[in-house]
């Protein structure tokens, strides 16, 4: 790997993983559906420009419904929930919750795509990573409901990344990421417009809050998802794709060190069996998947009829299907051709992702 690469890695890294940490900081003052708007609004602020500079709206309206689909699925109702979740839970706990993406994508791709017979791997994968689900709900949230509903949202947020996967790449394969990403972003604000005006806080939030806000916006939207591109085009998807284990590990340590959240029996525990169970539960033998161009880094591309989502989903995913972080193209999945030519011109300004 390059120094590009890796100081790309690392910034896109800690940038989405950092999210929980600004999420859990900006609804102690702000409603849930604001922190949705003020993330998406200005996320949008950032991407559309590029969009529109790479002329990746081309074609869109033809794509619209899907589009649609998932921006529910990977933009505004996780991003609610998970904003929702965090005034329950901790940054820490709801960053690992969210690591179960990739098992939420092997078991739908397991039940939709019939072909896909799961092997003693893929199955002992899937029990490890949610055994450790029930460990760190059993061991940190027993007897209380309203953080064991907080943990069912945050959970229900990683389905729905794992369900976008699915249309993303049976949909929009071909479709200009950059483009998806911007017109997602887009809509999400415009989806949280009203809520987010009649919930607003009657005394103006502190400083923190505010911050928090605009750093998930530009930083944490806007930038992240440039970097996750450039990334993949530096070093390849199969790297980008490791971010997905990376990005529980920085939201707990920083949950810890920065929010003094507690390190719970249940936290660790959970964080190494999930993690574990999301890479056997994706992982793939060439060759009984494909060879030629559906083998890419001595790992079969994937699910034949799926993606993967983004930060999160970006190495369990990655491995099999397409689609990173939140939406995004993932490791396994080539950038759209119209994007590939496109992009460049915009990486020579500035670095960004997520």
């Amino acid at each position: 790997m390059s120094r590009k690469a890796l100081l790309l890695f690392a910034a896109a890294s800690v940038i989405w993983g950092s999210s929980f940490l600004f999420i859990r900081v900006a609804v102690e003052h702000l409603p849930p559906s604001a922190v949705v708007f003020g993330r998406t609004v200005l996320g949008a602020a950032f991407l559309v420009p590029l969009a529109v500079r790479s002329r990746a709206f081309r074609g869109m309206r033809r794509v619209i419904v899907p589009v649609a689909v998932v921006t529910v699925l990977d933009m505004a109702a996780p991003t609610f929930l998970t904003a929702w979740g965090e005034q329950h839970i901790s940054s820490s706990a709801a960053g690992i919750l969210t690591a179960t993406d990739p098992l939420f994508t092997a078991v739908l791709a397991l039940w939709l795509i019939r072909s896909e017979a799961p092997g003693r791997k893929q199955f002992a994968g899937l029990v490890i990573g949610f055994a450790g689900v029930i460990a760190l709900l059993g061991i940190d949230f027993r007897g209380s409901l309203v953080e064991l509903a907080a943990a069912g949202a945050v959970l229900l947020s990683a389905l729905g990344y794992a369900g976008a996967a699915l249309v993303y790449r049976r949909w929009l394969a071909d479709v200009p990421a950059i483009g998806v990403t911007a017109l997602m972003t887009a809509i999400s604000s415009l989806a949280f417009l009203a809520p987010a005006a009649v919930n607003l806080p009657r005394e103006v939030p502190p400083a923190s809050s505010i911050f928090a806000l605009v750093t998930l916006g530009i930083i944490n939207t806007g930038l992240a998802y440039w970097l996750f591109y450039l990334l993949i085009d530096q070093a390849g998807a199969a790297t980008a794709s490791v971010i997905t284990y990376v990005m529980p590990v920085v939201a707990l340590v920083l949950g810890v060190a920065l929010l003094g959240e507690p390190l719970t029996v249940g936290a660790i525990a959970g964080l190494p069996l999930i993690g574990l169970g999301a890479w056997l539960a994706t992982s793939r033998h060439p060759t009984r998947y494909g060879t030629g161009a559906d083998v890419q880094d001595g790992r079969s591309t994937g699910l034949a009829n799926k993606t993967g989502r983004g930060g999160e989903t970006a190495g369990s995913l990655s491995k099999e299907s397409g689609v990173g972080p939140h939406g995004t193209p993932q490791p396994g999945q080539r950038l759209p051709g119209r994007f590939r030519h496109t992009w460049p011109e915009v990486s020579h300004e500035n670095d960004r992702r997520y």
